[in-house]
């Protein structure tokens, strides 16, 4: 355990409006979780302080002084413990996330686990140069469209329905796949002459290959003639002992 306590006498930037104030109301005690030292768990009791704004414009009355890289408000744990965290939680989920840091001596059920992953902000979306576009079934006659990047097989987004409209709004909003892959749906198909000009002709491939045979072969079929002959049996061993004996 660490015990730490911040100075009186620096001003503090309140977080509601900004304003910078040394009219102090009280002190209290954080308890910060921080990463492990020697696989043993580390906690800091931080002694901060409960300021008054200054700003009469101000909703807030009072409020707490945040130590940066330290503090974040309405957050137990230290900056570099929440970066693990989420960093685990991305890779292996909940079950095994929660397993993964049992292991580092940091406590944590794979619901807290799974609800820091739900609160990892998503990364920017970036067209990509061929789009994979295939429906799936939610539930009984209820379908999802699913959007992935075919070079890097990850998905992109993912909405409930398969009508041609939201493919084709998807597609003005984000510009720059010039080759979309699609199954062999009529209503995607609707879709691809709505697509902004700069894009290409779409390719069609069904699951089973039909759709687009050319796609998965490039030469044709080898011919009887270019196919080995079959060698002749191989004779049978003198003096080898016959089966109705």
């Amino acid at each position: 355990m660490v015990q730490a306590r911040t100075r009186s006498w620096d001003p503090a930037a309140c977080t509601g409006c900004g304003a910078v104030s040394e009219w102090i109301h009280s002190r209290y005690v954080r308890q910060l979780a921080d990463a492990t030292v020697g696989s043993r768990p580390v906690r800091i009791d931080l002694s901060v302080r409960r300021l008054y704004c200054e700003n009469p414009a101000c909703p807030k009355v009072t409020f707490a002084e945040q130590v940066s890289g330290l503090t974040v408000r309405y957050q137990r744990r230290t900056p570099l413990l929440q970066q693990l965290v989420e960093e685990v939680s991305v890779v292996l989920a909940c079950r095994g996330g929660s397993r993964m840091l049992s292991i580092l001596n940091i406590t944590l059920s794979r619901s807290t686990v799974l609800t820091q992953l739900m609160r990892v902000p998503l990364p920017p979306l970036v067209t990509p140069r061929v789009l994979g576009v295939d429906d799936f079934a939610l539930y009984g006659d209820t379908y999802g469209t699913l959007l992935v990047d075919a070079t890097t097989r990850l998905p992109l987004t993912l909405w409930e329905g398969r009508d041609a409209e939201q493919l084709s709004r998807w597609l003005r909003e984000h510009p720059g796949a010039e080759i979309t892959c699609r199954d062999g749906s009529l209503t995607y198909r609707r879709a691809s002459p709505t697509a902004p000009p700069t894009q290409s002709r779409s390719a069609t491939a069904s699951t089973s290959g039909r759709a687009c045979p050319g796609a998965f072969r490039t030469s044709p079929p080898p011919t009887a003639a270019a196919c080995p002959k079959r060698s002749p049996p191989c004779p049978r061993r003198v003096g080898a002992r016959q089966d109705s004996e």
